[in-house]
């Protein structure tokens, strides 16, 4: 199954968790813990996708992204998202003014586990469903799915990093593995500012938006 990376790749041509070591930041930490890490929220942003060497070019696709998590214990949570990008493709923008587009959606599980006061790794795996096609024609679809394993690092309480490195698979595609890098800068209990970076060696997709923790 396809994360909407290895998707847009398709057609446009045709586990174990990480750890990483706690750090303490003198007075600034105040002995903050892993229950600050939220697992509980929604998230809304721009979407930015691009695809490397089609017909010679790199593809610039735009668009918005949804996010959504929720804690159903202190280990297990539901988690899922949401991508729609569509832009110009060489040769078919210029010859006959078509663009294409693309979308994705998965719904999983996830589990996480504090490995300190201020880490968690966690496992997750969703059902994905990925549509691509040229606009104002039938869209093809791919259904998989796909598995991550990473953590989360609460660098300082305003700051957090995340990494994981996922794997996906699906209906006739090839399997794929990438990248999956957050940052996210808290500016009050409630809100948050991210970033994100999903890569592999044939496409990216950048994200930035809001999130709203409960």
């Amino acid at each position: 199954m396809k994360s909407i990376i290895t998707g847009l790749a398709l057609v446009a041509l045709g586990s174990t968790a990480l750890t990483v070591q706690a750090n303490t930041f003198g007075s600034r930490w105040n002995q903050s813990t892993n229950k600050d890490i939220s697992w509980t929220y929604v998230s809304a942003g721009y979407a930015k996708a691009t695809l490397d060497n089609i017909a010679g070019n790199d593809v610039d696709m735009n668009g918005y992204q949804l996010k959504a998590s929720y804690l159903l214990s202190d280990n297990w949570y539901l988690h899922a998202s949401y991508y729609d990008v569509s832009g110009d493709l060489p040769l078919l923008d210029d010859i006959m003014g078509l663009e294409f587009e693309a979308s994705e959606w998965q719904a999983g599980l996830g589990l996480r586990q504090s490995v300190s006061d201020n880490i968690d790794s966690f496992f997750e795996a969703a059902y994905v469903r990925s549509e691509v096609g040229v606009v104002g024609f039938e869209n093809d679809a791919v259904n998989g799915f796909v598995a991550g394993a990473g953590f989360r690092y609460l660098i300082i309480p305003e700051l957090e990093l995340g990494a994981a490195l996922r794997y996906g698979d699906g209906s006739n595609t090839d399997s794929s593995t990438y990248g999956d890098i957050t940052l996210r800068y808290r500016f009050t209990p409630m809100f948050d500012l991210y970033v994100n970076y999903q890569f592999d060696s044939d496409a990216s997709l950048l994200g930035t938006g809001v999130s709203v923790h409960f």
